[in-house]
């Protein structure tokens, strides 16, 4: 008779197999066992300059750390962090995460936000998506941003909660919008529900969502969940669309 312990491993065991089989690259599309493979990490992986606060590239000649618009008017998060660029090849990933239903990317995506956002977590506690409202959560089924934010938070051992923040009311899409445009609309979207009043007492906060295009969304959130109570948030985004 096979022992408990034999029994719990003869289970286990094709189950590790699985994460051995050899897999296609989702950017060059070469068989190996990883969803992202190390070729393409030291190709369009590159490490370059970004503002502290909104995670926009800078250009060379900018020493300062922050870009101008952030010196201008500094956004209400304290910081920022882009894993890459919201072009080729991370685009068309991150568009088929979001709109095509194509759910498993969201595990080697959180990995490469995870990775960005290690160095610069700070005293961040708990991890929270940009909430959809429940039109779009009922259009899509699913909310792209949580599935990301719980990869990350798994990676850095932090707690990931969908529950202390709601979008109280529907929005269009923004993405035709000017940047003014974007911030008149997504003004008053978000509200800290009953059980994030206790949530986020006095705690750093990381918002995670999948691509950060103006900054107007996840500013207007920044500012309801530092009404509600949280001490600091951090934006945490897999892809900054580029300056102009």
């Amino acid at each position: 008779m096979l022992s408990a312990r034999t029994l719990r491993a003869s289970l286990t065991l094709p189950f590790r197999l699985l994460g051995a089989l050899p897999t296609q690259c989702l950017v060059c599309h070469t068989w190996q066992h990883e969803r992202i493979c190390g070729d393409c990490r030291a190709q369009w992986l590159h490490s370059r300059p970004r503002c502290l606060r909104c995670a926009i590239d800078l250009p060379p000649s900018n020493l300062q750390g922050v870009c101008a618009q952030c010196e201008d008017q500094s956004p209400e998060f304290d910081r920022a962090v882009a894993a890459v660029d919201y072009t080729a090849p991370w685009s068309p990933l991150l568009a088929q995460l979001k709109f095509q239903g194509a759910t498993a990317l969201a595990r080697p995506l959180g990995q490469l936000l995870a990775q960005a956002a290690a160095p610069r977590r700070g005293r961040v506690s708990l991890v929270v998506p940009v909430p959809l409202s429940r039109q779009r959560l009922a259009e899509r089924g699913y909310n792209q941003s949580w599935l990301l934010a719980q990869q990350v938070a798994s990676q850095l051992k932090l707690r990931a909660r969908h529950d202390v923040v709601a979008r109280s009311r529907h929005t269009s899409r923004l993405m035709s919008l000017s940047a003014e445009e974007r911030q008149q609309h997504i003004r008053g979207a978000f509200q800290v529900t009953r059980p994030g009043m206790l949530a986020l007492k006095g705690r750093d906060i990381a918002v995670v969502d999948d691509v950060m295009t103006t900054g107007a969304t996840v500013n207007a959130l920044a500012s309801t969940l530092l009404s509600g109570g949280a001490r600091s948030v951090s934006i945490w985004v897999v892809a900054r669309t580029p300056a102009p």
